[in-house]
């Protein structure tokens, strides 16, 4: 029993002798890449945000190039522990292929998601800041990632759209161009005169500071409601200044209207009574 004892412990003794310089190699190896992933990571990510500032490129694209960069950095040092541990990367590529296929059937969704995000970044449909319109929500672009875009409403709700989707819309960018068309509908009654609704209208636009004066001024009477002549007003102001001038035109209208008199018209039921003798 001693002797089989004796034999083991010299046998562990001799094995252990054998394999510590190994162990210890790549334990040494293992220290060095997780003491220099932060370092190499931030090296790469300043050199490569540098390079991007000369290229001038779209700052939502910029911002998809980070994520990939990132993910590529992280991928390299992954294969880097693999191959220090000795794991055979013939297996782990197998064992990827098929947990690859099981993910790829799962994530079905969040694959055209991913795709979509590099349609839209490649088509550039869009860019942060513009307001959008689109998949039945609107509002002002914040940023895109891999799989989504979020977008801001003008009642500061946060909005994601998953890019998938946004790719295969119908997307309105109201805010491609410096300069926006503002339209308004004012009503009125019948006995008012019509010239007299245009050059208050006219003069209402003329005199606001928001309103773009060299672009074409719209007043004309548009329809014969039912109980109202409808006046459609048109006018154009910067992007940023829309709702500013949609708003005010709501309140200066109202307030003139007020002044000379005009009357605003409202849904009127006519009731007749008949009376039957008894």
């Amino acid at each position: 029993m001693e002797q089989t004892l004796s034999t083991f412990i010299n046998e562990f003794t001799a094995a252990l002798a054998k394999s510590a310089p190994i162990f210890i190699k790549k334990l040494i190896f293992l220290a060095i890449l997780w003491v220099t992933y932060r370092p190499v990571q931030g090296f790469i990510m300043k050199a490569f945000n540098k390079f991007l500032s000369l290229k001038k490129l779209d700052e939502l694209l910029i911002h998809f190039l980070q994520s990939f960069l990132n993910i590529l950095i992280i991928i390299f040092y992954a294969l880097n522990v693999i191959q220090i541990l000795g794991i055979e990367m013939t297996s782990i590529l197998a064992l990827l292929g098929s947990i690859g296929i099981g993910i790829g059937l799962a994530l079905k969704g969040s694959l055209s998601d991913l795709a979509g995000g590099m349609q839209i970044l490649a088509s550039r449909y869009f860019t942060k800041g513009d307001y959008i319109i689109t998949c039945s929500v609107e509002g002002t672009v914040q940023r895109i990632t891999f799989l989504y875009t979020v977008l801001h409403t003008v009642d500061n709700k946060f909005v994601v759209v998953p890019n998938g989707k946004l790719s295969g819309e119908v997307i309105v960018n109201a805010g491609a161009n410096a300069e926006r068309r503002v339209d308004c509908v004012f009503s009125v009654s019948y006995d008012t005169s019509i010239d007299q609704v245009k050059e208050l209208l006219t003069d209402i636009a003329k005199n606001h500071a928001l309103i773009l004066q060299d672009k074409d001024i719209f007043v004309r009477l548009s329809k014969h409601n039912s109980s109202s002549l409808d006046f459609t007003m048109r006018v154009w102001a910067k992007k940023e200044h829309y709702w500013d001038v949609f708003f005010d035109l709501q309140e200066l209208v109202k307030k003139r209207f007020d002044q000379e008199g005009i009357e605003i018209p409202y849904n009127k039921l006519d009731v007749y009574c008949k009376t039957t003798g008894e």
